[in-house]
């Protein structure tokens, strides 16, 4: 509704009462919200005192509005209420209040991180008052590109100098950078079609999604995760893509994300390092093995898209924290992240056994539980008489939140039997859900297994 005071048809008062009616009942003004001040109101609309108060008294007297003393009038909420039967609620809210047990968080453990020691790296970065007074580099701050590369050169055979490195608030913000740069290539493949926060940046810069890497000009690849499983892509494998895109002059997009989070097997090199460097940009991310919310990313460059990259960067403000960056710069040289990984990988190696035994002891011999590379996903093979996507939807209705395994998105990668005729197939991450909750949700779990 738009306020029209010039309209005829009805008196002004009722013009007020209607609109700020409509914004009540509709939430846009909420519960506990404070009315303008009649004298605001009629200074603001350019009618008397006299014409406000009655559209008030009116509000007030159908209960959308209250009257406290020496203070003014307040949304109730009462009218919200009434409403609320003919209204949707947004159900990424709803869900998100009944979750009981959320086994598809991307969330951390609240033991998975030392945040004492962290607060010491950011109190010590904000000593640092000459740096903290300047912006941050678009590229990232140097001495944080410096140790990165490092780390990378070491932990994943990267070839790279401090110069090919972007960092970033996350691959979002790096794909926002990396788009343009490309943008003489049409087509891209995401080999996992569940990554939409990718696919809408490059739709966005108007290049076509297409699902056969052989029509693609870009390949976006995951190879330290290639499925739910946590599989990851073989050194031969590697190899073979590498020259095939090299034959056909194929971008390749690495997202090296997981890459140390194995069960049976040490990280492989990467994409970006087996290629030289050349043809591969190479994404990563430390949120994963810090917290989610500090958002730190960074991107290689290879030297080819350098100069396309040198001429706009002065035009990009750098959207990670400077006061982060210099935390953490420091948080790595001191050797920090090998003991957080150690750490890590025991907390969730530990939690998705317990898990799996948990499982095991509730539903035996009905079930297979098996653990893949990743240490976060524990997957159940049960006998029942829903298939695994009614399954899912059935337990998210009773608070239960967890994964459908299969699809399109697993062939030729998994290395477990999928789906068949009277078994579901689900996958659980251990990270969010306290160990001493599993008894309650595996408990529940195997109440909605059996019932028809």
């Amino acid at each position: 509704m738009k306020l029209d005071l010039n309209a005829a048809q009805t008196t002004r008062y009722l013009q007020v009462y209607d609109y700020y009616k409509e914004l009540i009942t509709t939430g846009r003004l909420a519960e506990g919200i404070k009315m303008p001040s009649i004298r605001r109101c009629a200074q603001q609309l350019g009618l008397s005192r006299t014409t406000v108060e009655t559209a008030y008294l009116c509000l007030a007297a159908d209960g959308y509005i209250i009257s406290r003393p020496q203070s003014g009038y307040y949304v109730t909420g009462r009218a919200v209420r009434k409403t609320a039967g003919n209204t949707t609620q947004n159900t990424h809210e709803v869900s998100a209040q009944t979750i009981r047990y959320n086994f598809t968080s991307n969330n951390v453990d609240a033991d998975s991180f030392d945040f004492n020691l962290w607060r010491r790296y950011i109190k010590n970065t904000l000593r640092q008052d000459g740096k903290m007074l300047t912006y941050g580099e678009p590229q990232g701050e140097y001495e944080l590109r410096e140790v990165i590369c490092k780390y990378v050169i070491n932990k994943r055979n990267a070839v790279c100098r401090p110069e090919n490195i972007v960092v970033g608030a996350g691959s979002q913000a790096l794909m926002n950078i990396l788009c343009p740069l490309i943008k003489r290539r049409k087509n891209v493949c995401f080999h996992d079609s569940r990554f939409a926060q990718g696919m809408v940046i490059f739709e966005d810069y108007g290049f076509t999604l297409v699902k056969n890497r052989e029509n693609a000009d870009i390949l976006y690849m995951t190879p330290s995760h290639m499925t739910s499983l946590g599989d990851v892509m073989n050194v031969e494998k590697r190899l073979a893509m590498l020259k095939e895109c090299a034959e056909h002059d194929r971008l390749i997009i690495e997202d090296d994300y997981d890459n140390e989070f194995r069960y049976f097997s040490k990280p492989i090199p990467c994409l970006q390092g087996l290629a030289g460097g050349d043809n591969v940009v190479y994404l990563s991310t430390f949120s994963k093995l810090l917290l989610p919310s500090i958002r730190l990313s960074f991107m290689i460059l290879p030297d080819a898209l350098l100069p396309l990259y040198e001429e706009k960067k002065a035009l990009y403000n750098q959207t990670a924290s400077k006061s982060e960056q210099l935390a953490l710069c420091q948080f790595l040289r001191d050797g920090h992240l090998e003991s957080q990984i150690r750490k890590l990988k025991r907390l969730y190696t530990n939690k998705a056994k317990a898990l799996s035994a948990e499982l095991e002891r509730v539903f035996g011999d009905n079930a297979s539980i098996y653990m893949g590379e990743s240490v976060f996903l524990v997957h159940l093979k049960v006998k029942c008489q829903m298939n695994s996507k009614q399954l899912c939807e059935k337990a998210q209705r009773h608070g239960l939140s967890v994964f459908a395994f299969g699809g399109k998105e697993e062939k030729g990668y998994a290395q477990i039997v999928h789906a068949q005729s009277g078994y579901a197939h689900i996958a659980l991450s251990c990270c969010e859900v306290p160990i001493t909750e599993f008894p309650n949700a595996v408990a529940l779990l195997k109440k909605l297994v059996e019932e028809n």
